[in-house]
């Protein structure tokens, strides 16, 4: 065996370990090396070497070890989707609000696996780049700059993840690579809002250091680019601001800085804490900060999309002369479908972003092939196809989401004109419970934009066999940065107090233009518009217009009209539930400390709201193999503690 591919066995050993309840030795590795095992000075001797972990680092996250947890995580407690295999109790205690920290769903071990690899990329290559002392020409300090901004977004998107699914986490940036290291790091954790608030920081010391154009679609779509790294410092800022708003008054707060200072009183008990520079951390330096990070993320946001425009316009320009009039100006730089109500239509938007993928509008998606990598977790989960048909994986539609489909746009879920009802589930099926057909479904056909709840409704259609499912699994694509920027104006608006009608216009718009793509039977040619007036009732002459009104909107309103078009947008995509706990970071304290402002976003029984009542309830509990290892109370001395609102289900 080739002594370099030893070695990166012996990295990838060393590398599942931080923090994992259910460790694996190194040891139990290192005795299928040969005695003659590659010393490690001598692996990191060319850029090969350090591209190797950086790959690794990339297919760690596109496991189903963690695609699957990104599912669980983000969608399966929301209301999204419904069990339909009720002999999963993992799942249905999940969806019942009782989560119990044995289940080994809550393992977070293969997240901090990822962090390790790009830990360890960041400092190797540092060290293999010292000036004048470059053990490899080809690679100098400066293309690893390029290298330190991938590294950080990947290892940022890892703590985004845990932040969002636990709050508080342990933070760690330095490698580890033996069980002796390992044991010994037992790290306490660290509040959530710090976490985002270095990791930002970080990003936007790195960020102009990022490649703009890597060569490929594959590597521009599935490593992080410029227009990558901007979209999720979009994203982390809307979030660190949610969780900023009126923090101090919020349960089990700390610092909100890394590098926050600890106020004590004669006993020695913290009363507060300031920053470094000696500002009192309190509500109102807490709700400044929150604005400034709303503010951010209008700006990340808007950047993405013009980067995005930039190749958007550069690809039209090849085919100007057959471009249509919308296409050359339409505000942002989306995929249209036809405006035709009969006859049939391709679904671009779905064949461009989810058939062919790597498209114009993706911003990062983790890559499958299909051969050597594989989607299973779409079809365990969502469905598997076989003979022009879809069977229900463990997870169907929510009927919620169909509770409405003869309506043109109703307040929960897919109007009738939506092409999206077909984008997300395969509606002929003869069941009540609906196959969940996103990410299976290769690409399409419709046969009458005009209401896709006919049964007649698909054609031609084409789906992933599981055995070679190569479903990209998008983490960011223009919608999504779209729809950061609306809610991003929203709250700023509700934390001003007021809104200007240029700001409301232009979330509106944000809003409106993705309504208009995927619903083509109400903007049709001048010819036709007879028919989309009829379909629509006039319910959308003012929306489907370029000087849309926003007479009697607010920013409260608008920011119900962002939820309700991302819960169409993003379904089984990992962001329900992630939206549903930033709402309830964002409103918590004005609702007297409760969660109801965030759940009344969504479709919940009365039984699980009356068990999500607290902050806390809606992040997971912390592994209970994790507490064995590094669980307060230890004898070997611990340092974390459990969810207080789970604690009552951990065994003593």
């Amino acid at each position: 065996m080739n002594s370099k591919k030893i070695y990166t066995k012996l990295l990838l050993a060393g590398s599942l370990i931080l923090m994992g309840g259910a460790m694996t030795s190194c040891d139990d590795y290192l005795t299928l090396l040969p005695t003659d095992q590659l010393p490690e000075e001598n692996f990191w001797q060319d850029k090969s070497d350090l591209d190797g972990v950086r790959a690794g680092a990339y297919s760690q996250l596109a496991k189903a070890s963690q695609t699957e947890k990104i599912l669980q995580w983000g969608e399966l407690r929301s209301d999204n989707l419904s069990l339909n295999n009720v002999s999963n109790t993992a799942v249905d205690n999940l969806q019942n609000a009782v989560l119990q920290p044995s289940e080994g769903m809550f393992d977070w071990s293969g997240f901090y696996t990822g962090i390790n690899y790009c830990n360890l990329v960041l400092e190797k290559g540092l060290d293999m780049t010292v000036p004048g002392k470059e053990v490899d020409p080809s690679f100098t300090r400066a293309d690893y700059r390029s290298y330190r901004a991938e590294m950080l977004a990947l290892r940022s998107l890892y703590y985004f993840y845990l932040v969002r699914s636990f709050r508080d986490v342990p933070y760690v940036t330095k490698s580890v690579r033996t069980d002796a290291e390992a044991r010994a790091s037992k790290s306490a954790a660290v509040p959530g809002v710090a976490i985002l608030g270095e990791c930002i920081d970080s990003l936007e010391a790195n960020v102009n250091y990022a490649a703009k154009n890597l060569g490929s679609d594959a590597d521009n779509c599935g490593r992080f680019t410029k227009k990558g790294i901007k979209a999720l410092l979009a994203d982390m800022c809307l979030w660190r601001a949610c969780m900023l708003k009126d923090y101090v008054s919020k349960e089990n707060t700390a610092q909100i800085n890394m590098d926050d200072i600890a106020v004590k009183d004669e006993n020695g008990n913290v009363t507060g804490y300031t920053t470094k520079d000696g500002k009192t951390i309190n509500n109102a330096l807490c709700n400044d900060l929150a604005k400034a990070y709303l503010e951010k993320a209008k700006t990340y946001s808007q950047e993405v999309i013009d980067l995005l425009y930039e190749k958007y316009w550069e690809e039209l320009q090849k085919n100007l002369t057959s471009a249509t009039a919308e296409q050359k100006t339409q505000p942002y730089p989306l995929y249209l479908n036809e405006r035709k109500i009969t006859n049939g239509i391709v679904d671009n938007s779905y064949l461009n972003n989810f058939g062919s993928q790597n498209s114009l509008e993706s911003v990062f998606e983790l890559q499958y092939d299909g051969t050597t990598m594989t989607n299973g977790t779409v079809n365990n989960y969502l469905s598997t196809y076989s003979n022009n048909t879809f069977t229900p994986g463990t997870m169907v539609l929510s009927n919620n989401l169909l509770s409405s489909v003869t309506s043109v746009d109703p307040e929960i879920g897919f109007g009738k004109s939506d092409l999206r009802l077909l984008e997300t589930c395969y509606y002929p099926y003869t069941g009540t419970e609906k196959p969940v057909s996103k990410f299976v479904t290769q690409n399409f056909s419709i046969t009458s934009t005009e209401d896709m709840s006919q049964l007649n409704s698909f054609s031609n259609i084409s789906g992933r066999t599981s055995s070679s499912n190569n479903a990209h699994w998008p983490v960011y694509r223009l919608t999504d940065v779209m729809l950061i920027k609306a809610e991003a104006i929203a709250r700023l608006g509700l934390m001003s107090g007021s809104i200007s009608e240029a700001d409301l216009k232009e979330g509106y718009k944000l809003i409106n233009e993705i309504f208009k793509r995927n619903n083509p039977a109400l903007v049709t040619p001048a010819e036709a518009q007879a028919d989309a007036n009829k379909l629509s009732n006039n319910l959308y002459s003012d929306r489907l217009n370029e000087n849309y009104s926003v007479t009697g909107k607010t920013a409260t309103t608008l920011l119900s009209n962002v939820y309700r078009e991302r819960q169409r947008e993003f379904v089984a995509e990992g962001k329900r539930w992630y939206d549903i706990v930033r709402q309830a970071e964002f409103s918590y304290v004005a609702n007297q400390k409760s969660t109801s402002s965030a759940l009344a976003f969504g479709s919940f029984k009365q039984q699980v709201t009356n068990r999500l009542s607290k902050l806390y309830s809606l992040y997971n509990p912390i592994y209970s193999e994790e507490l064995k290892v590094n669980g307060k109370g230890q004898a070997d001395g611990g340092k974390l503690v459990q969810n207080p609102i789970w604690d009552r289900y951990t065994k003593k």
